[in-house]
């Protein structure tokens, strides 16, 4: 983890152009077989989010904090803590040369540290964002993907946002590797003008979250409350 932070660090050293940060409340019902589910009843998970662009790419990175008062399935743990970063670099930036108004609007190349505190995995690869109707943001991402537990494998990801009137917006991920395929997409309404506070600080929804694993052929597929707040 210390070398993906100083990596990242490095990387966000130039002119920032752009940045945004939030944290997430979700409570969902995990009785699945998957990793990801529960011994039995809930799990209250709290994500905390970072974007920011720099002079020469781009930079996401998220941890999530879950908690279930009966455990998590197959261990006897009431908590996990996981998280990602993913620094991309714009090929355009480097070469110079001006993003296209194209479907392929910029091109990228895309690298990610997965990690907790006993799954490790590296991931690297190319990328690029697209111009899509009705997507104000539509990335695609492709890795090859080293990991300590599980078989390396290659990851296809997609990051989507769209907004849908004036209040409403649904943005979400979907990954596929040859083993399994997780895909986690909200429908957000914002609360701030109710509370008067500034447009887009405060939101509330629910995620649609589904999980398959290919070997064993089990599933999870849940919807979440969920509260966020942006800063």
């Amino acid at each position: 983890m210390k070398r993906i932070f100083l990596i990242s660090t490095l990387l966000t050293a130039h002119l920032s152009a752009f940045s945004t940060t939030n944290i997430q409340y979700l409570y969902g019902e995990f009785e699945g077989k998957t990793f990801l589910d529960t011994q039995y009843g809930a799990k209250q998970t709290i994500t905390a989010e970072h974007y920011r662009t720099f002079e020469y790419g781009d930079l996401f990175m998220f941890a999530d904090y879950a908690y279930t008062r009966k455990g998590l399935q197959f261990t006897n743990k009431k908590n996990d803590l996981y998280g990602e970063i993913s620094p991309r670099l714009s090929l355009n930036k480097i070469a110079d040369i001006p993003t296209s108004e194209g479907l392929v609007k910029e091109w990228y190349g895309a690298f990610q540290y997965n990690g907790s505190d006993t799954y490790h995995a590296w991931l690297y690869g190319a990328g690029a964002d697209l111009n899509l109707p009705g997507f104000s943001v539509f990335g695609v991402n492709l890795y090859r993907k080293i990991q300590n537990i599980g078989d390396d494998t290659y990851q296809l990801s997609l990051n989507y946002y769209a907004p849908l009137g004036n209040r409403w917006h649904f943005e979400g991920f979907s990954d596929w590797t040859t083993g399994d395929f997780l895909t986690q997409n909200q429908l957000l309404f914002d609360l701030s003008p109710i509370l008067q506070i500034t447009s887009g600080k405060l939101e509330v929804g629910t995620e649609w979250h589904y999980y398959h694993e290919n070997t064993y052929h089990t599933d999870n597929d849940v919807f979440q409350a969920m509260i966020k707040y942006v800063w």
